[in-house]
């Protein structure tokens, strides 16, 4: 049988662990759960998603969510939130050139329950 793959980086298993947590605790909301499962996935397997998809799907003030990596193909035009696990540097500049804020995953747990009713899931 083959060897699991799966993240070796210290700090995404203790993100996968700690999003578990918080999902066990949480039953009124399944993302933290969700999160987990995707993050756990090897890293070729985990979406990468382009600005322009997420101008595409996302209202202006929501909460993007992506477990995986934001890279800079195509332009947004709105002010949103991302929280993923990864940011190309162009793409970071661009979000934030736009008027919308780059936040990383832990900071998306932290966030009060009113805030995330305005979550938008891309993968």
């Amino acid at each position: 049988m083959p060897k699991q793959t799966g993240p070796s980086d210290p700090n995404t298993v203790a993100l996968i662990r700690d999003l578990k947590k918080k999902g066990a605790s949480d039953k009124k909301h399944s993302l933290w759960l969700v999160l987990s499962q995707k993050l756990a996935k090897p890293r070729r397997q985990r979406p990468v998603v382009n600005l322009s998809k997420i101008s595409r799907f996302a209202k202006k003030g929501e909460i993007v969510v992506v477990p995986g990596k934001i890279l800079a193909s195509g332009e947004i035009n709105d002010s949103f939130t991302i929280a993923a696990l990864n940011f190309s540097e162009i793409a970071e500049e661009k979000i934030v050139k736009a008027g919308g804020k780059v936040i990383s995953l832990r900071e998306l747990m932290d966030l009060p329950a009113v805030e995330l009713k305005k979550i938008r899931y891309l993968s």
